[in-house]
């Protein structure tokens, strides 16, 4: 019986078995099949311009290596099934000039799209500067240079851990940050905004939503309509903020001036105990109350409060219309 070296059954068994998995596994076949996959190499020593133009569909930017921007996407049709590798084909176009890179939707098939969903995922290298625009879906940025500038018909978008400035702008959706490296500007039509570790500073501005604040620099926040709310916690720089029938909520030591204004909600703000401040508090027909001990309290029906906290420091001008103002 002829006997064969151990190193060649190792090689015949690893054939076999590559054969086995490459060639006759159905997951391995539906890979190829379904989906879309393309990897192209730019010059690592410049950064990558991404443009993203979209009728439809959630889309995550994010960092993954150097040399290489690599686009995945998939997806499902509107009974469910599978999108395979012509839908892609014929519905988005993926197109580079150098480091210039541009994914968008192929015009003329937005009834191709408007049915699907689909996801998809662009792997760029660290200095990738990003311009998106999705109609209708999510949009995620994470750990890019940046600057980053965002647009949408409707649908979230969160970023984190940017380097440089971010500029968002949706007519409905939630809007969620974190670190971001420089002053950021968010709107939304209809929408809650989340704001956290903004040393630079945030402008957020919601036609109808909440917007909460943690750790800012200087910052302002509006809420246009409604009964929206501000939370502020950890301002550490000027703020202006106004909110129409909702309660506005400042929980900080003060590190520049306050400007807070509502038509008919509260306005409630909760200082240090060795908070020096100028205060400046009036209200049309609701009332001022103070719940402290350090500084004598208004009569009832005071309508207009000036007070030096502490021997004075930073200005708060308090300002309602049917609301109240509390001081803590």
């Amino acid at each position: 019986m002829k006997r064969y070296p151990s190193t060649r059954i190792a090689a015949l068994c690893g054939a076999l078995l590559a054969m086995t998995l490459g060639f006759y596994s159905p997951e391995t076949v539906a890979e190829s099949a379904y989906g879309f996959h393309k990897e192209l190499v730019v010059n690592p020593s410049q950064p990558v311009v991404l443009e993203i133009v979209l009728s439809n569909g959630n889309i995550r930017v994010l960092y993954s290596h150097d040399g290489e921007v690599a686009i995945t996407a998939e997806g499902l049709g509107p009974i469910g099934d599978r999108l395979d590798a012509s839908y892609f084909k014929a519905a988005f176009l993926v197109e580079q000039d150098g480091n210039r890179i541009q994914v968008h939707s192929v015009p003329n098939q937005e009834s191709l799209q408007s049915k699907s969903r689909i996801n998809y995922r662009i792997d760029v290298p660290y200095r990738t500067e990003v311009t998106s625009r999705v109609d209708r879906g999510s949009q995620s940025f994470t750990g890019v240079m940046g600057p980053v500038k965002a647009e949408g018909g409707s649908g979230d978008i969160k970023a984190s851990y940017l380097s440089k400035g971010l500029q968002v702008e949706v007519g409905s959706g939630n809007l969620e940050f974190e670190v971001i490296g420089e002053h950021a500007a968010a709107k939304t039509g209809s929408g809650n905004i989340s704001a956290i570790r903004m040393t630079q500073g945030v402008d957020a501005e919601s036609g109808d939503g909440d917007i909460t604040l943690t750790v800012v620099g200087p910052s302002t926040a509006a809420i246009t309509r409604g009964t929206g709310r501000i939370e502020v916690a950890g301002a550490r720089g000027s703020f202006d903020g106004s909110t129409q029938a909702g309660d506005l909520h400042m929980k900080a030591e003060l590190h520049g001036d306050w400007r807070l204004r509502s038509i008919s909600g509260t306005i409630r703000m909760e200082l240090p105990p060795a908070q020096k401040a100028d205060l400046d508090a009036a209200t049309d027909t609701g009332a001022i109350q103070l719940d402290r001990d350090d500084i004598a309290h208004p009569q009832q029906d005071t309508r207009h409060f000036m007070q030096k906290l502490n021997g004075g420091g930073p200005r708060i001008e308090a300002r309602t219309g049917s609301g109240r103002i509390l001081l803590r």
